[in-house]
């Protein structure tokens, strides 16, 4: 990772939080929490990490950083307790029962054709008071270093009467705030049983979601902060596993296809081609079907070197190698109602049996597949460094890099499939 030269204007002019979406965990734990992981490749968790010493999963907390930004754009160094009075301000809510039922993916054309998917009815439709339906506990503040206590517990929302704790705010030594959830807890309002994965009339959870602000006062000047999110997911239980299409991959996509973002003007194989390879290769442990194709000593592994060397080659012996691998991933308007392209998973239209729609199945993102076309051209940049340890700690990355560092850590690369 290229190190640029320290900013010549050293002048903060703005303020920024990152990440800009951050995730969370429930865990039940009364006590224990961890912080969730702040760089792409985080070291494996040594065995027991996420237990507490009685065996409750501990939560993980999101913790946000600030960082000061020159009128040219550039990071100049990031805000703590140290050199700036922070204020954070966090809304938590969980909405779910008061929102639409799951039945499909509401925002592909599926969704409004009735051969395809059930309608989509509103959760709870009997209820007539939405609102008892929506636990919404408010926001609370937080300022300084080290801070925690009852003062900042998201615990005053309520489900149709009954009292629900979302979580709670903390700050750590340097007055980067930390977002814990809450503790995994679910239940019915009448005491009737859940007979679905979703859907159940009268149930709540305690995840949630909601808006982080700041304000920053730097030399007693405020800044103009940009904002980020909180969610608060279920635990992960496969913390070493990644989406072969991730949110960071899908985020690029939106903005692309938006004209806010140029396409890639390179294409490294390290950072753009490799990790497709490598996190099917990694759902080698979850499912049969993908070990046997992209698991250890199958055709497709990520962990043989030698075939790898092929791939990162830009030598025109290895051409129709890399032509091979890109074709294999999956494109709509050409393969897009066969099972067998890459990636294995469905998409957002899957339906047993299928749907006749390419989206059964998923797909990876029109950047990616551009990206993909260009290195079997073998128009890429040859940086695989086999070996190469990425660093460890959000501390071991440059300054420059640490925001979008932290922007594409495990967790806020959540599956987007279809």
């Amino acid at each position: 990772m290229s190190t640029p030269p320290t900013p010549s204007d050293t002048t903060i002019v703005r303020a920024a939080i990152h990440p800009g979406i951050g995730v969370a965990r429930v865990g039940n734990s009364p006590d224990g929490f961890y912080i969730g992981p702040e760089v792409m490749e985080p070291p494996p968790l040594s065995p027991g990490a996420l237990r507490d010493a009685t065996g409750a999963l501990k939560r993980e907390a999101a913790r946000f950083r600030v960082y000061g930004y020159n009128a040219a754009g550039e990071v100049v160094k990031e805000l703590t307790a140290a050199d700036a009075t922070i204020e954070w301000t966090v809304t938590l809510a969980n909405k779910k029962a008061a929102w639409y039922q799951f039945q499909i993916a509401l925002d592909i054309p599926e969704a409004s054709n009735p051969t395809m998917a059930e309608p989509s009815l509103p959760r709870n439709a009997t209820v007539k008071d939405r609102e008892s339906l929506a636990i919404m506990p408010g926001a609370r503040s937080i300022c300084g270093a080290r801070q925690s206590g009852s003062a900042y517990q998201f615990d005053n929302g309520d489900f149709i009467g009954t009292a629900v704790y979302l979580g709670e705010l903390r700050t750590d030594e340097a007055g980067r705030l930390l977002v814990l959830g809450g503790r995994g807890h679910s239940a019915s309002a009448d005491g009737s049983p859940a007979t679905t994965f979703a859907n159940n009339d009268g149930w709540h959870d305690d995840t949630s979601d909601g808006p982080v602000h700041a304000t920053v006062k730097l030399g007693g000047v405020a800044l103009p902060v940009d904002s980020a999110w909180v969610l608060v997911a279920p635990p992960n239980y496969g913390p070493e596993l990644r989406s072969v299409r991730t949110m960071a991959a899908l985020m690029d996509d939106v903005f692309v296809q938006a004209g806010m973002l140029p396409v890639p003007a390179r294409v490294s194989f390290s950072r753009d081609i490799l990790p497709l390879l490598q996190h099917q290769s990694g759902l080698q442990w979850a499912n049969k079907g993908f070990a046997a194709q992209f698991g250890w000593g199958a055709p497709f592994s990520a962990d043989n070197e030698s075939w790898v060397a092929k791939l990162a080659s830009k030598a025109d012996t290895w051409r129709e190698e890399r032509q091979q691998v890109a074709n294999a991933f999956r494109q709509f308007a050409r393969d897009g109602t066969s099972p067998l392209p890459w990636p294995w998973m469905y998409g957002d239209a899957m339906n047993v049996p299928p749907a006749d729609t390419p989206r059964q199945h998923a797909v990876i993102t029109d950047t990616q597949l551009r990206l993909l076309d260009r290195w079997a051209k073998g128009d890429f940049d040859a940086d695989w460094q086999p070996g190469a340890m990425p660093p460890a700690t959000i501390d071991a990355v440059p300054l420059h890099a640490q925001p979008t560092t932290l922007h594409r850590t495990p967790d806020t690369k959540l599956e987007k499939c279809g």
